[in-house]
């Protein structure tokens, strides 16, 4: 970033936070106006970078592109619950996140209420199911109630199920002291805070036909059966430029979670560049991953197409240039992918 740009400041950071979702007459559609013309929400992880003074690019990035963010961890438990005093939570980062997305009429993601990667060292010290249950309902009634309606959309469960052979639950999971039925525990109590709100379950490596997808698949399908308030699934899609969307069976893995009456959101997109070939050949085959990704949400009426970041520099998988906007916040060709799809698909 040059130091012209670093020198814009705070003046430039206000101006950016400002901005709508208007488009001046002859300027040059944005990923954000093509998708709310669809109704699509499409968006991507934001972080405390957002508001960095000395990085004027990036909230100007966000508030141009993205109809909808998603915290990226600001709003995991081991962020906002240090101690298992409500009285303590801390929302302060959450709640700016909120209010700059209000600001300029994005819709946000909840993410995530339970997940065993980001519980704090407390909740593994719980060894009693009743004792369980009870943290996990205050949990979940705080944190929802907090934000109320201004949060409609929860990732509830994040990454349950194993990687293991069978694909079970995992059993790393502190949440499983609550029983074998937390997952459906964690969905009732989110409605009971937010009848409003749209509750999802999310994981990763199960954008296609697979035994990790089939265990979800067989999942969601008992939570229903039960009568669980479960709205949709998120199918994170961190994935590399080997990924075959046509190959894997994408589009009728989708299709058979469609099918069950749920909805339907690529939540955490990310496709990093690897193998060999010159950085155009790379930077060619991600553009044609991330078409071929949004073309398949389209078709299967997807609502929600979020990118996990903005620019590769401050990716969590930065070494593989993932994101559609490079270091400096240009465009990349898979920008342009998504563009040209949201432009032509159906049409």
């Amino acid at each position: 970033m040059s130091q012209q740009k670093s020198r814009l400041g705070l003046a430039a950071l206000a101006l950016s936070l400002s901005l709508t979702p208007a488009l001046a007459s002859g300027q040059a559609p944005s990923l954000r106006s093509l998708a709310s013309a669809r109704g699509l929400l499409l968006g991507g992880a934001i972080s405390g970078e957002l508001f960095n003074a000395d990085n004027p690019d990036e909230a100007a990035t966000v508030n141009r592109e993205y109809n909808a963010v998603v915290a990226e961890n600001a709003m995991k438990m081991r962020a906002i619950a240090n101690s298992p005093d409500p009285d303590n939570y801390l929302f302060a980062t959450a709640d700016a996140m909120v209010a700059s997305a209000q600001k300029n009429g994005q819709t946000v993601r909840g993410h995530t209420l339970v997940w065993h990667d980001s519980a704090p060292a407390w909740v593994y010290e719980i060894k009693q199911k009743a004792a369980m249950r009870a943290a996990m309902t205050q949990y979940i009634t705080t944190v929802v109630k907090h934000f109320g309606n201004r949060i409609n959309i929860w990732d509830v469960v994040n990454e349950a199920i194993s990687d293991g052979p069978g694909n079970p639950l995992r059993n790393n999971n502190p949440f499983t002291v609550a029983g074998p039925d937390f997952i459906a525990l964690a969905f009732r109590t989110a409605h009971a805070a937010n009848p409003a709100a749209k509750l999802y379950y999310n994981d990763y490596s199960v954008e296609g036909l697979n035994g990790k997808s089939d265990a979800m698949y067989t999942l969601v399908k008992e939570l229903l059966a039960g009568g669980v308030p479960i709205s949709g699934v998120g199918f994170q899609a961190h994935l590399d430029t080997n990924f075959s969307v046509k190959d894997s069976g994408m589009l009728a893995n989708l299709q058979r979670f469609r099918d069950l009456g749920l909805d339907v959101q690529l939540t955490e997109v990310d496709v990093q560049m690897v193998g060999s070939g010159s950085d155009e050949e790379k930077l060619a085959r991600q553009a044609q991953v991330y078409g071929e990704l949004l073309s398949t949400c389209l078709a299967v009426k997807c609502s929600a197409f979020m990118m996990w970041g903005v620019s590769d520099r401050i990716s969590w998988r930065a070494g593989g240039k993932p994101l559609v906007f490079d270091d400096e916040y240009a465009k990349k060709p898979a920008y342009g992918a998504l563009l040209r799809v949201l432009q032509t698909a159906g049409k």
